[in-house]
């Protein structure tokens, strides 16, 4: 495929099945995520991939975070939002969690770190609709939590990007590729005078 269409073809699906990205289609799908626009060369990302056994263990950080939240606003969240927080990462067999990460720096500020973080997100959803692989890009009040983040290493300071599910979408949940409507979005700047 090549990178107009995969870019068109690109959708978000709510539930992806197995196969996943082998090893190797990972690896190039994360490859292109480290090659995303990055100001300075400062390399603002971390990719943590969680599948298998690693998505049951993550989803219990989800739910105790949860659990967390819920305690400092003096509400007890229910079994099932608990239950759900458990199973989210189940809705694909592989997930990729792009975080930001901050690097020091006198010349590139945070807002372009994170933009960067942003467009390798992007780069490995592009990647993964080449490969033929559904995806889904999600974030939530779990990529602001840092109870969330300590779990995946990283320091309050930094950011989750997002939750990159990524699978094989189903006939009955695929979407057909789509080319977007420019209307009202491009306006072309004139000197004044």
């Amino acid at each position: 495929m090549d990178a107009l269409e995969a870019v068109w073809a690109r959708r978000s699906i709510g539930r992806l099945s197995e196969p996943a990205p082998s090893s190797e289609e990972l690896r190039l799908v994360l490859a292109a995520a480290a090659a995303a626009p990055d100001h300075g060369e400062l390399r603002p990302w971390r990719f943590v991939v969680l599948q298998g056994a690693a998505k049951d263990g993550f989803g219990r950080v989800l739910a105790d975070a949860l659990l967390t939240r819920c305690r400092a606003k003096g509400v007890a969240p229910t079994d099932g939002q608990l239950c759900k927080e458990r199973t989210k990462l189940g809705r694909a067999p592989l997930v990729v969690v792009v975080a930001a990460v901050r690097r020091p720096s006198d010349t590139i500020p945070w807002e372009e770190q994170f933009a960067a973080g942003a467009a390798a997100a992007q780069n490995a959803l592009i990647a993964a609709t080449a490969l033929g692989y559904g995806s889904m890009w999600r974030t939530g009040e779990v990529a602001y939590d840092d109870e969330v983040k300590g779990a995946l290493g990283l320091a309050a300071e930094d950011a989750i990007v997002g939750f990159l599910y990524l699978g094989t979408a189903t006939p009955e949940v695929a979407k057909p590729s789509r080319r977007p409507d420019l209307a009202g979005l491009v306006e072309h700047w004139e000197p004044p005078g």
